[in-house]
């Protein structure tokens, strides 16, 4: 399946990127493995993910504090935030 995500999602991530760069070198790079192991299996296995709120789906990641939303539609996954654990729940609702 291709993997889209939507603009604020992608900026999500890349300030996650950032932000743990300026932690510790090669940290970022870490962060971005664990992303896209997440997203090369949820492009094999859609499904994986547990059902979240307004129809979409949400899988952690297991060693930072992210869930990746997401939607499926046909052969796409639509990545819909990238929302650390501590922002508030569900607000990223507009973009679905």
């Amino acid at each position: 399946m291709e993997v889209r995500y939507l603009l604020p999602a992608s900026l999500e991530f890349l300030d996650a990127v950032e932000f743990y760069e300026s932690k510790a070198p090669g940290l970022g790079e870490e962060y971005i493995e664990e992303v896209e192991y997440a997203l090369e299996l949820l492009s094999s296995h859609p499904q994986l993910g547990v059902p979240h709120l307004e129809g979409t789906r949400r899988v952690l990641l297991g060693r930072f504090p992210f869930d990746l939303v997401y939607l499926i539609e046909s052969d796409t996954i639509v990545v819909v935030a990238v929302a650390h654990h501590r922002r508030q729940p569900g607000y990223w609702r507009d973009r679905t």
